[in-house]
């Protein structure tokens, strides 16, 4: 089981420089092919009464759509800029999230980022709505210029289907790595159910990885902050979970492990949902 076709949204500019190295690293992990998405959404133009206005400020629209894709595929090219790595490309006139979750269906894998502060839907993919829509995993890039080894992943692990779907999301990260650990975080240890853990080892035992696990309390913490410390502690540097076990709307009003994560931790992120 491998990776063998990426996705990864192009801008104009380099708010997409890391994912688009980020994307040409894990395809030179996984001998993958990177697939890069030029797209622009036509956002609403707010009518002003005068015909002519209204139609200059449309054909204004166009225009910067017009120049800005093929300044998204220069730079695309440039910076994937390796004979060795097989790169394609994509053009869309769709808001970046619609457009990455329709061509989700040629690949195993998407690029993203975090969401720029201020990043109009138009330009930029919402990430929520990728993770949401997509049905392939999401890789999140970290914030930090650091490059992704994922010698050693920790898997947030609860025994949820969108856990045990981001777990066989990851295999062929978990294959590859040095050191796999499953973290539990839980209110009482007690609670956690220690056969089932087992069963999950046995099981990424049989793909050939070599699993620990690990329960950490909760206490008066987040369970975001509680995994990102304890991936910090153990040098991780990626992540692995399931996303959006509740509805988003409710994560986003009474807070949520996936929103709290996007928000405290600058990692590498594999969400699954």
């Amino acid at each position: 089981m491998s990776y063998k076709t990426l996705l990864v949204h192009v801008e104009a500019d380099q708010a997409c420089d890391d994912r688009i190295k980020l994307a040409s690293q894990v395809a030179g992990m996984f001998a993958a092919k990177v697939v890069g998405l030029g797209c622009e959404g036509f956002a609403p133009v707010m009518a002003t009464g005068f015909a002519a206005t209204d139609g200059m400020v449309i054909e204004a629209v166009r225009e910067r759509i017009a120049i800005d894709l093929p300044l998204a595929e220069q730079r695309f090219r440039t910076l994937v800029g390796n004979a060795e790595i097989v790169a394609d490309w994509i053009t869309g006139y769709e808001y970046p999230a619609a457009e990455l979750a329709q061509h989700a269906r040629g690949a195993d894998l998407i690029v993203a980022s975090r969401p720029r502060r201020g990043a109009a839907a138009a330009f930029s993919a919402n990430l929520p709505d990728v993770v949401l829509e997509a049905g392939v995993p999401v890789l999140v890039c970290a914030d930090t210029p650091a490059k992704l080894k994922a010698e050693h992943v920790l898997v947030a692990w609860k025994n949820t289907r969108e856990s045990r779907r981001a777990l066989a999301d990851a295999l062929p990260f978990l294959m590859r790595a040095d050191r796999v650990t499953l973290l539990t975080v839980s209110g009482e240890a007690e609670s956690v159910e220690q056969p089932g853990l087992q069963e999950v080892v046995s099981r990424l035992a049989r793909h050939g990885v070599v699993a620990d696990t690990l329960v950490a309390p909760k206490g008066s913490s987040a369970v975001a902050e509680v995994i990102d410390r304890t991936a910090g502690h153990l040098q991780a540097d990626l992540v692995v979970m399931g996303a959006y076990g509740h509805p988003r709307l409710q994560e986003w009003a009474l807070g949520g492990a996936t929103e709290d994560l996007l928000a405290a931790s600058s990692r590498h992120i594999l969400f699954s949902h």
